[in-house]
């Protein structure tokens, strides 16, 4: 989370320029809401993109941290400038905005990280009405309700996309904070073990689950938000809670626990529930489960074989599919 970055400048006395696509019509390389941030120095952090508008945007965010004004501009990609500029030619337009975080802008982001470390119940405001002077706000939605208006902040907050929002009188970025998913392993054998690594690389919480000790503790998943000892996978969601940014993965060491786990996580609202197996084994899973009263409806929900078929074979393969798989639920394009 590039917040988490900016407040730690912040917090030793910095000034940052931050860079936020904030439209875009057509085919761009990032979508409104990427974001990178740059130091006084020049020094980069985060992308949005790359190429030439990112070299662009790199040396005018240098000097707007410096003290020059903020910078609402667009970048024409679509290859057909006068002066025959063939290293935009993406097809489409985007809207990048530059502007100077301070110092005394701490407490909004030490705000924006508690929100964000309790499963992001905020959103950003930035009215750019003035461009060269961007006002800059933050709703904490666990302490009150957005504003009343044309704005329909909880419809945003529930499709996480960042918009420009135009009204009779003014302009504002409404940028909802990203909401990262949580990986819960059900089973922390080999190719967990693979999962939890790739899955806290791309910004994924972990939880891990496993009815063995020395298979779900925090020397094995260092990388886990918590880690649970469960008897014979019983009643797992009494312990973990239930969430609908979970993204449940059934990969324990035997097909009877897999159908103990399965049955419970069909009870539940997480976002994916993925199982590792064969067709056969999941026709005979789902034929036992059929008996318990879950329907074809409730099986449509889930990924079985789990991952992306890639030919993967060892427990890393297996977790770069599995990892491809959530990425493309997290996104929306599974």
């Amino acid at each position: 989370m590039i917040e988490k970055e900016i407040l730690t400048q912040l917090q030793q006395d910095r000034t940052v320029a931050l860079v936020t696509i904030i439209d875009k019509s057509g085919s761009a390389p990032r979508l409104p809401g990427s974001k990178m941030f740059v130091e006084e120095n020049g020094t980069l952090h985060g992308t949005i993109g790359g190429g030439r508008m990112e070299y662009t945007v790199h040396e005018a965010a240098t000097k707007v941290a410096c003290g020059a004004v903020p910078v609402l501009t667009e970048f024409d990609m679509r290859g057909s400038g006068s002066d025959g500029d063939t290293d935009m030619v993406c097809g489409g337009i985007q809207l990048v905005l530059i502007e100077r975080l301070t110092p005394d802008m701490t407490p909004i982001f030490e705000q924006a990280m508690d929100c964000f470390l309790d499963g992001a119940k905020g959103v950003w405001t930035i009215e750019i009405s003035d461009p060269e002077h961007p006002i800059r706000s933050f709703i904490d939605m666990r302490k009150s309700s957005p504003p009343a208006g044309d704005i329909d902040f909880k419809a945003i907050m529930r499709r996480r996309i960042t918009q420009l929002i135009k009204t009779t009188d003014k302009a504002v970025v409404i940028d909802p904070l990203p909401k990262c998913g949580t990986v819960v392993l059900i089973g922390g054998g080999h190719v967990s073990k693979e999962v939890a690594r790739l899955a806290s690389y791309v910004d994924f919480d972990v939880v891990v689950c496993d009815d063995r000790r020395e298979f779900s503790n925090m020397d094995r998943f260092p990388m886990a938000r918590s880690t649970h000892v469960i008897k014979n996978f019983k009643n797992l969601f009494q312990t973990i809670g239930q969430e609908e940014d979970y993204y449940l993965l059934i990969i324990t060491r035997g097909h009877s626990y897999d159908q103990e786990a399965l049955g419970q996580a069909l009870r539940t609202p997480a976002r994916y529930i993925g199982m590792i197996g064969s067709r056969s084994k999941r026709n005979i899973t789902y034929s036992n489960l059929r008996d318990q009263g879950f329907t074809d409806a409730d099986f449509a929900r889930v990924h079985c074989p789990v991952g992306l078929s890639i030919g993967s074979e060892t427990p890393r393969e297996i977790a770069v599919s599995i990892l491809a798989e959530l990425i493309a639920a997290r996104s929306g394009a599974l």
